[in-house]
């Protein structure tokens, strides 16, 4: 198995890298496409080019059509592309998204093309602009405008169907439409959030719908740009839903498909995390914690990172490592000797959680704020200067012993 990333470094803590090879290259460059694509039989396409700003739908096409060119030249015998549902003229975004299905099926190279709608899971884009805002506003907009229905999947269900994807022959070559058993107006997917959070948060219809003022409240309230943000405030003016038969009940095997409820409650349990590994394992953070000093956001988490190499590990950190708690700490996970993940009994307006782990020379400390609502979030930032002093105090006693 091969796995293409424009920057690998952002892999570095992901559990599954040693099974895999990874290979650095950039759909928008041809050539650098080649060695990833060698002796390959089947390549999901799963690239989005939204963060490149006004020019994205521009680049959404140069990247399908250079990954579909190469992997013809190649000899690759099917492409797995999950592309988006319900495009018009009103929902530019996701007509992109099926423009791009198109150029990869020009490249002769049969394409099985999912188009889905929201994504529900711990980490999807839309789901953490559906958390934050509900978390950050004191009531849910209800614009005229974006009151369209939408047909939310759940992660598991669509891992489901990208793994049939490939296993089943006889689907090549063919356009699947996939959503959940739901479809439900896009103001209810916060309605839905906020009841599971317990938030008290009335839904406010309102005559106005900017989508440059959304894109930036997004940018400066969740951990997705404002150029991410922009075209998916644009496509809630317009609904999302399957226009035809189903793909998803045929693709995704036995049992139900989970509702958007039971989607909600997988995304907030962190049940996609795999067991037994630190958080950071899995997170999906605005900026990668691959350097110290990072002070972030990302699935539902104020962040702030530290990490430095050791000699040796210090007497402190020992201790700690081996499940030797201060007081008004539990422990939530561990791997003596190796990392823990610490939960603080009482933490006003939220929950804070730290990992300290070693790996190797490297010893990384990870904060992970979650607030409870807007109370939560006013804690953190208003009082961040002390929060940082707080644990990089701690990380250095760690360090230094």
């Amino acid at each position: 198995m091969r796995c293409l990333a424009r920057s690998p470094e952002k892999l570095r803590n992901r559990p599954w890298l040693k099974d895999i090879e990874v290979v650095k290259g950039d759909v928008l460059v041809a050539k650098s496409l080649l060695p990833a694509m060698v002796g390959i039989h089947t390549a999901y396409y799963l690239v989005h080019n939204m963060s490149s700003g006004e020019s994205y739908r521009e680049k959404e096409l140069l990247g399908a059509r250079n990954f579909g060119n190469i992997a013809k030249d190649e000899g690759v015998q099917r492409i797995v592309y999950l592309g988006g549902l319900g495009g018009s003229e009103k929902n530019q975004h996701m007509h992109s998204r099926q423009e791009a299905g198109r150029v990869l099926r020009q490249s002769g190279v049969p394409v099985v093309e999912l188009r889905a709608s929201v994504v529900i899971g711990s980490g999807s884009i839309s789901f953490e602009m559906i958390r934050y805002l509900t978390s950050w506003f004191p009531f849910i907009p209800a614009p005229s405008k974006t009151n369209h229905p939408g047909q939310p999947i759940g992660i598991n269900d669509l891992l489901k169907i990208l793994i049939a994807s490939l296993e089943r022959n006889e689907i090549s070559g063919r356009i699947f439409e996939i959503g959940g058993p739901q479809v439900i107006p896009y103001p209810d997917l916060m309605v839905e959030y906020a009841r599971q959070r317990r938030l008290w948060r009335p839904k406010i219809s309102l005559p106005f719908y900017s989508v440059s003022l959304s894109a930036l409240l997004a940018n400066w309230l969740t951990p997705v740009p404002y150029a991410i943000a922009h075209p998916l405030m644009e496509e809630l003016a317009a609904p999302s839903v399957v226009s035809t038969q189903n793909g998803a009940f045929e693709l995704a095997g036995e049992g139900e498909l989970s509702t958007y409820s039971s989607s909600v409650s997988h995304a907030l349990a962190r049940d996609e995390y795999l067991p037994k590994l630190p958080w950071t394992a899995s997170l999906v953070t605005r900026r990668p914690l691959i350097k110290p000093g990072v002070i972030t956001s990302g699935e539902g988490l104020l962040i702030y990172h530290r990490e430095t190499n050791v000699e040796s590990a210090s007497r402190p950190l020992m201790e700690i490592l081996m499940g030797n708690i201060i007081k008004n700490w539990e422990i939530e996970e561990i791997e003596k000797g190796l990392w823990i993940r610490l939960k603080q009994k009482n933490s006003p307006h939220g929950c804070l959680r730290i990992e300290f782990r070693l790996n190797g020379r490297l010893f990384i400390q990870t904060s992970m704020y979650e607030p409870f609502g807007l109370p939560g979030f006013l804690w953190w930032y208003v009082f961040l200067p002390f929060h940082k002093n707080r644990f990089k105090e701690m990380f250095d006693r760690l360090v230094h012993g």
